[in-house]
């Protein structure tokens, strides 16, 4: 399986390269576990695409910004974060993941939505963050600067502020209004975040 793995994602990285890609001192062991992780995530996002877009023919949750953000991980996990744009496009909205996380425990009523709720959302959100913290992996301002634009045009496009104050139990607690203001700022005040720390130890390109 691990060898497979590792002649897999060699033979993707000729056919797809994501640059600019830079080389990332982490042991290749580690490096090797999260690529093994990264084609499972995939896995599972296709057989999701499958059920709702040839099964059950519910086309909205294939543009949910939960599903998109998994493929977006299973990538930069596949790509051992060599890929400096899966690397900046992927962590922007941990702020965001956190939050969700934390509100959806309201709505847990068995195992499956406590997996598929604050967990999922709270291993992502970790997960985010630990590209952000670790001080060897790159991240470029060009791309997070261009994230940041693009997932305000999806947004305001596909999916919506008001969905996910109804997952998280808030649409009769605060107006969607609200909820768009302060996502707008918090995204802002993480890229910045981002940008800052990534520049301080050196690992920010263009």
């Amino acid at each position: 399986m691990t060898e497979f793995t590792k002649n897999l994602t060699e033979k993707i990285y000729k056919k797809i390269d994501f640059k600019p890609r830079l080389k990332v001192d982490i042991n290749e062991k580690i490096k090797l576990g999260f690529s093994i992780i990264g084609w499972i995530i995939i896995i599972g996002c296709f057989y999701y695409w499958i059920h709702f877009f040839i099964i059950v023919r519910q086309y909205e949750p294939l543009v949910y910004t939960t599903y998109l953000t998994l493929i977006l991980i299973g990538l930069t996990c596949i790509f051992r974060f060599e890929s400096v744009l899966l690397n900046s496009i992927s962590c922007i909205t941990f702020y965001g993941f956190l939050n969700i996380a934390i509100f959806m425990i309201s709505q847990v009523v068995d195992i499956f939505s406590l997996i598929v709720g604050p967990i999922l959302h709270l291993l992502m959100g970790i997960f985010q963050l630990f590209i952000i913290l670790h001080k060897k992996i790159p991240i470029s301002k060009r791309h997070l600067f261009w994230s940041f634009l693009l997932f305000l045009i999806f947004m305001s496009s596909y999916d919506s502020f008001q969905r996910w104050d109804i997952i998280t139990g808030l649409y009769d607690v605060v107006p969607t209004s609200f909820t768009e203001v302060y996502s707008f700022y918090m995204l802002i005040f993480s890229v910045v975040g981002i940008y800052l720390y990534k520049k301080k130890y050196g690992i920010l390109v263009k």
